[in-house]
């Protein structure tokens, strides 16, 4: 069950960085196939990793519960793939502030502090979005959970007949040298899309047993 109970908005504010991302994604979101999943990827300024979107359409979902999943954080490794290790600093009524520990294919340990927050309902879709704490990810030790990540923008956008999931996010260059940096920029490009349909698959699938 999903312990997070979401009370929608017409659209909270979120941080200008989270806005542009967004926008970028919508911008996009149209142009995916609407029969099967599909995903699109596009350079932003001279970042080392391009940003990603996927989509699953076709299905059938609550966005509610969609939501609560996603704001569930504590929940995560037990039902989302990849994460390893969870811990809030922060809740409040449409927000949780928390670190994240991941193990991804190829790209290995990476570790961050976001914001994640309760959008309500834009376009159409119930969104979720999130944008890293910089201090806080920077307060991280390297050593206990792998590299940090320099920047970690993403959302979910969610309506009863498909899910879409975007991120934008790159390991912090001075946690991992510059050899494995260029494999980890590469490599996080190269299973993007994996990423993305995995990470959809299981939190429809963790939203249908709640």
């Amino acid at each position: 069950v999903c312990n997070y109970s979401p009370t929608p908005t017409e659209c909270n504010m979120a941080d200008a960085a989270l806005e542009d991302f967004l926008s970028r994604v919508n911008e996009h979101l149209p142009g995916l196939s609407r029969d099967k999943f599909s995903n699109d990827s596009w350079r932003y300024q001279d970042r080392p990793t391009s940003e990603g979107l996927g989509l699953k359409p076709g299905v059938s979902v609550d966005p509610e519960k969609v939501v609560a999943c996603i704001l569930d954080v504590e929940a995560y490794k037990e039902n989302v793939k990849y994460v390893e290790e969870v811990t809030v600093t922060e809740r409040g009524d449409n927000y949780v502030i928390y670190t994240q520990k991941v193990k991804l294919p190829v790209l290995g340990g990476l570790q961050f502090s976001i914001k994640l927050e309760d959008l309500g309902e834009i376009n159409g879709y119930r969104v979720v979005g999130w944008n890293q704490d910089d201090a806080l990810t920077e307060a991280l030790d390297k050593k206990h959970g792998g590299a940090r990540t320099e920047y970690n923008l993403g959302a979910w956008l969610v309506k009863p007949d498909e899910v879409a999931y975007a991120l934008s996010a790159v390991p912090l260059k001075k946690d991992v040298g510059s050899l494995k940096y260029a494999v980890m920029t590469k490599g996080a490009d190269a299973t993007a899309s994996s990423v993305l349909s995995d990470n959809i698959d299981a939190m429809i699938e963790w939203a249908n047993r709640a």
